[in-house]
This record gives structure tokens, C-alpha cells and sequence, in this order.
């Protein structure tokens, strides 16, 4: 490299003349290309661990965000069972010949009142993992580390000791044992990152086994104990003068009430693909949340994959 080539290397740097003057110093022109290597190796590294940390603060406040919208899933679960015996009741009386004679019917639907409690409980401890874990993007939150460890304790602890907990759940289980045990530090968001891929791995596996049991669960209540239980011959049931108050359809009483049970069908049959829609986008929403993490954590992550799936993220969650 002769000498005006390496005054044009300098210049390239767009550092100022005393910066130039320093660096003619300490380097030689020989030299100066390795060295202008160095410097943009180094300034990309830097560009790259700033994003890093950014993406680590993002994926963790989507983390709460899944967190929170599992534990308003496993609630909405557990509401079912008040909205079954509801439901079962009115058949019972729209069914029944007599009905002003019928003693008040009083019906103890199938629940899971127990797994359910659980759920939320595993869901809540989740919560209060990427709580501390957003924190910890930031070193003034250092002293945080303790809070970090215990939180993911009992994170594991309430999924661990789940009852009936699938083979496959359990079989992650000392992989999210072994990424606890190292040592958290802050802002060490790649090792957050992979601690956080086992932890959601093991939950979104649970949530994979399980979500036919819980749409399997809504079908029962919507559409194999309700819809179908009013498919007979029920019109004596209805007043045609009060259907017709609510209604914008200009038939006859012959017809009108017929069009009210298609209606009230139609009804039911959407509550049901409303709920197990949610269901799927939450499933979406933490399978995002993994693969999230697991990009993250690489050693060489791509950052537009991370991104994207943070993204991806957040319309799942906005959804209706």
C-alpha cells in the first residue's frame, strides 16, 4: 500500500485529523488495511450486540404478553363448565312435555376444575419469569439475578409436578433443569434466551398435547350437549309474537320462529369456532414465542428471522 492509498483508508474511517494523525502513529501503512478491517469488525459487533439486546427486551415482553394471554385461555376453559350447566338446563326444559310441572332442573356438568387451576397457576409462574427476565436487559437491574432464578424455579416446578403430565412434556424436563442451573447474569440475553427456549419448549409441548382435549372439550359443550340436543321439534316452545319483536325478517309466524332456531344455531355454532380459534392463534402465539428464543440464542442469530417472529407474534395476540 503506498502512501496516498493509505491517507484514502483513513479518510474512509471519517474520523477527524487529530483522530487520523493518532492512528498514522500507531499504525503502518502496511498494516493499515487489517487494521480498518479490525475497526468495522468491531463496529458491526457492536451494531449486532445492541440488537441483540433490544430483540431480548422485545421477545420478553411478548413472553409476558403469551404468559397473560395463556392464563385468560385456561380461564375462559374454566368458565365453560358454568356455561354448560346453563345450557344443559334449558334443554332440559325446552325438551321436557311438561315443563311447568318439572321440578328446577340442576345439572353437574363434566369440568376440569382442577387441571384447569393448575394451568393458570403454570401460566402465572411463566409470567413472573419474563417479568424479571425484561429487567434484565438492563445492567442496573443486576441485582435482579436471584429474583431471575427463583422465578424460573417455580416456573418449572408448577409444569414438573403437573398431574398426568404427558411423556413428551416430561422428557424435556431435565433439559429445562440443566439451563436453569447456569449462572444468569444481566444483559447476558443469548444465555436468557436459550434458558427461555428449553422452559417455553417444555410448555408449548404441554399446550401441543392437550389443545384437542380442550377443543374436544368445547365441541361437548357448544355443539354435542346444546346444538344438537335442539334440532327436534321445539317451535310449540316459542311465542312467533315475541320472535317477531326481535326480528328484521318480514315472514309469517309459520316461519319466523324456524328462522329464529336457525339463528340461535348459527349462534352457537360460531361461540364454538370463536374459542377454538383462540385456542390455535395461542398455540401460534407460543410456538412464535419459542422459535423466538431459540433464534436469539444462537451464536449467530439472524435478526431478521427474530424479528419477524416478534412479530408475528404480535398480530397473533391482537387477533378476535
Amino acid at each position: 500500500m503506498n502512501e496516498n492509498q493509505y491517507f484514502v483508508e483513513l479518510r474512509s474511517l471519517q474520523l477527524n485529523d487529530e483522530q487520523r494523525k493518532k492512528l498514522s502513529k500507531i499504525f503502518k501503512p502496511n498494516r493499515m488495511k487489517n487494521a480498518i478491517i479490525l475497526f468495522f469488525v468491531l463496529l458491526i459487533s457492536s451494531c449486532t450486540s445492541s440488537k441483540i439486546i433490544e430483540l431480548g427486551g422485545k421477545a420478553a415482553d411478548k413472553g409476558t404478553e403469551v404468559s397473560q394471554k395463556g392464563i385468560d385461555i385456561y380461564t375462559t376453559l374454566s368458565q365453560q363448565s358454568d356455561v354448560d350447566r346453563y345450557q344443559q338446563d334449558k334443554v332440559k326444559v325446552l325438551t321436557h312435555p311438561n315443563p311447568i310441572g318439572m321440578p328446577l332442573p340442576a345439572t353437574s356438568p363434566k369440568g376440569f376444575p382442577k387441571q384447569l387451576s393448575l394451568r393458570i397457576k403454570a401460566f402465572q409462574s411463566l409470567l413472573n419469569v419474563y417479568k424479571v427476565f425484561g429487567l434484565l436487559t438492563d445492567k442496573e437491574y443486576s441485582n435482579k439475578t436471584s429474583d431471575a432464578v427463583s422465578a424460573l424455579r417455580d416456573a418449572y416446578a408448577s409444569i414438573s409436578t403437573l398431574p398426568d403430565l404427558p411423556a413428551d412434556v416430561s422428557a424435556l424436563l431435565p433439559g429445562v433443569a440443566g439451563a436453569i442451573a447456569n449462572n444468569i447474569q444481566a444483559r447476558k440475553i443469548k444465555q436468557h434466551n436459550l434458558i427461555l427456549f428449553e422452559l417455553t419448549k417444555a410448555y408449548l409441548t404441554l399446550w401441543n398435547k392437550e389443545q384437542p382435549l380442550w377443543e374436544d372439550y368445547i365441541e361437548q359443550v357448544y355443539i354435542r350437549t346444546y346444538a344438537d340436543a335442539l334440532k327436534g321439534d321445539l317451535s310449540n316452545r316459542y311465542d312467533p309474537a315475541r320472535v317477531a319483536e326481535i326480528s328484521k325478517e318480514p315472514y309469517n309466524n309459520n316461519v319466523i320462529v324456524l328462522m329464529y332456531r336457525l339463528k340461535e344455531r348459527d349462534d352457537i355454532i360460531n361461540s364454538s369456532v370463536l374459542l377454538k380459534k383462540q385456542l390455535n392463534d395461542f398455540g401460534k402465539a407460543l410456538s412464535g414465542l419459542n422459535k423466538a428464543h431459540s433464534e436469539i440464542s444462537k451464536q449467530r442469530p439472524d435478526i431478521q428471522i427474530a424479528i419477524s417472529t416478534i412479530n408475528s407474534i404480535e398480530n397473533l395476540l391482537n387477533q378476535k
